[in-house]
C-alpha cells in the first residue's frame, strides 16, 4: 500500500492560496521532475468540500483531472458527483475514514491530500507520511496558510531537495 502525502506549491512565505482561494500564480514558475514523478504516484485524492460547494468546473479537477478516486470530507452527505470524467466521494465519517478508502481505492500507489484544512487535519490526526513542496519565487504577504493551526509540532526529515528553473522543491518524510 503506498503512502499518504501532502502535495503542494507554496510562496516563501508560507501560503498556498490567496484569501479568495486563487492559486493561479502557482502556475507562473513551471515545474520540474519531482512535481512529475509526485503525480506518477497518485492513486487516490483526498480533498474538503470547500472548492465542491458551487460544482466542480473542468478548469479545477484535483491534479488537472487525473482519473483516478477522489473522496470528498464533508459533514453533509451526497450522492456521488461526477464532472470531468472524475467521480468524487463524499465521506461524512471524518477524515480518517476518508484516508481509509482513499487508500483501499489507491492500491500501491499513494494518496494525496489537497487543501489547508485537509492537510492540517491529517497531520493532527498523524496520518501523513511525507509532504511535497514546491516553493515559488514569490512572497503573497496573506492568504491561506498551509499550516496554521497544530496542537503540536511535527518533525520531518528531508529526503530529497530539487532546484530547477524558478521552483525549488522539497520532499520530506514525517517522523514518526
Amino acid at each position: 500500500m503506498g503512502n499518504v502525502f501532502i502535495h503542494l506549491v507554496m510562496s516563501l512565505d508560507g501560503f498556498i492560496a490567496r484569501h479568495d482561494d486563487d492559486s493561479s500564480w502557482m502556475f507562473k514558475y513551471g515545474s520540474d521532475e519531482m512535481a512529475g514523478r509526485t503525480m506518477k504516484e497518485v492513486g487516490a485524492v483526498v480533498l474538503g468540500n470547500g472548492g465542491l460547494g458551487e460544482g466542480v468546473t473542468k478548469d479545477r479537477l484535483p491534479y488537472g483531472g487525473i482519473n483516478v478516486p477522489q473522496f470528498v470530507v464533508t459533514h453533509h452527505a451526497r450522492s456521488p458527483l461526477t464532472t470531468g470524467g472524475l467521480t468524487f466521494t463524499f465521506v461524512t465519517e471524518g477524515i480518517e475514514r476518508a484516508v481509509a478508502l482513499a487508500k483501499e481505492a489507491a492500491g500501491d500507489k499513494s494518496v494525496a491530500l489537497i487543501g489547508a484544512s485537509i492537510d492540517q487535519q491529517c497531520l493532527k490526526a498523524g496520518l501523513v507520511d511525507e509532504i511535497v513542496i514546491h516553493l515559488a519565487p514569490l512572497v503573497l504577504g496573506d492568504g491561506v496558510r498551509f499550516v496554521d493551526h497544530l496542537d503540536s509540532q511535527v518533525e520531518l526529515k528531508r529526503e530529497e531537495l530539487v532546484s530547477t528553473g524558478q521552483i525549488t522543491s522539497l520532499r520530506f518524510s514525517v517522523v514518526k
